[in-house]
This record gives structure tokens, sequence and C-alpha cells, in this order.
């Protein structure tokens, strides 16, 4: 049991400096894919917009 505690507090993943910049590496792809996925988002609506724009247009002809 003693063992076992000695490791889990050696264990890098947990220490304070390696721990914050984790946490800031999986803040700074969360940021990209969030920015990401609004670009799509953005594209997607402009698309559906052109579309119905073209489609209006080809209805008043």
């Amino acid at each position: 049991m003693e063992k076992e505690r000695k490791e889990e507090q050696l264990n890098p993943e947990e220490t304070g400096t390696e721990a914050s910049e984790a946490t800031e590496d999986d803040l700074k792809f969360d940021k990209i894919y969030s920015n990401v996925a609004s670009n799509r988002y953005e594209n997607l609506r402009t698309s559906y917009i052109e579309i119905k724009a073209k489609e209006l247009r080809k209805r008043k002809k």
C-alpha cells in the first residue's frame, strides 16, 4: 500500500506544472475544434442561403 501511494505521488502527470500545461493544451485544442465547428456551421449556413437565393431567382424568371 505504501509503495502504491509513493508511486502515485511521483506520477508526472499529476505534478503542478505538467498538469497545468496539459490543461492549457487541452484548452487550445478545444478552442481550435470549436472554431472549426463554427466555421463549418457558417459555411453550411452560407451555402444554404446561396442555394435558396438561386432557387428564388430561377422561380422569378
